[in-house]
């Protein structure tokens, strides 16, 4: 046999005829049906997981998902929304409540965690404060008190693109320097 490895039928009677062919083979190979089934298999799964992801993002929960903490402690409550999941690139809230009975006599300090708000690209601050000081670990605002006995504070600000499964952030009122109340918190960022 010559070619493209068919022969014809004269050559397959001749294989016939020698003593030292005992079959020629006609019959295609036996498929592995135990591969075969584990591919299909395989692409069932994958099928199921993509429809999944799929669906739990049309139905919003890869979205931004808002949660507040609320702490109390040296006759302050300290509430903090921020954003519990986003995404890189999408707005974010990130804000406070400072409510403290009777009012505030002075300035109030505010302290939180730089590596928590480098997750952020900032576009405005509410209201701005007035003193703005940094050290390696922390950013300090002080606010001028506001009528009555609650201050509210947000960031206008969207989660930076490049930035990976999220931070852990904590936020303190600050009396002499020292804090009185702290909230902990984290975001977690989805691809």
């Amino acid at each position: 046999m010559e070619g493209n490895g068919r022969g014809n039928v004269a050559e397959a009677d001749e294989l016939a005829r020698r003593s030292d062919v005992d079959v020629v083979p006609t019959a295609p190979e036996e498929p592995d049906l135990l591969g075969s089934r584990r591919a299909r298999m395989l692409r069932r799964l994958f099928m199921v997981v993509l429809f999944g992801f799929l669906a739990i993002g049309m139905t919003g929960h890869l979205g931004v998902r808002s949660r507040t903490t609320t702490v109390r402690g040296g006759e302050y409550e300290l509430s903090v929304t921020y954003g519990q999941m986003s995404r890189g690139g999408l707005a974010t809230p990130w804000s406070l409540e400072i409510h403290h009975p009777g009012g505030f006599d002075g300035p109030i300090t505010v302290s939180a965690d730089s590596k928590y708000l480098d997750m952020f690209d900032e576009n405005g601050f509410e209201p701005e404060p007035t003193k703005t000081t940094a050290t390696p670990d922390e950013v300090i605002w002080e606010f001028d008190p506001p009528d009555g006995d609650t201050l509210g504070i947000s960031l206008d600000a969207r989660i930076e693109p490049g930035v990976q499964w999220g931070k852990e952030g904590r936020t303190s009122v600050l009396v002499d320097g020292e804090p009185v109340v702290t909230a902990k918190y984290k975001t977690w960022i989805l691809p």
